[in-house]
């Protein structure tokens, strides 16, 4: 499993959400789900987010609010 900062790609401004998932496309599928489960007027793709790559914990000296 890998940590993953999930972002909206165009369009509105949209805050990122950190997941941890297998792989870019399991992250987007993971975030677009749980906002179509909330919404109702807009209903998200995987398509509509960009990821980073892959966020290594010990990347960070100290601990951390990472979102």
């Amino acid at each position: 499993m890998h940590i993953y900062e999930v972002v909206r790609s165009k369009g509105l401004h949209f805050g990122s959400h950190i997941v941890i998932a297998k792989n870019e496309e399991n992250a987007k599928k993971l975030v677009a789900d749980m906002l179509n489960t909330f919404q109702t007027a807009i209903f998200y793709r995987p398509a509509d987010f960009g990821v980073s790559d892959p966020i290594d914990p010990n990347d960070y000296p100290e601990e951390t609010v990472i979102n």
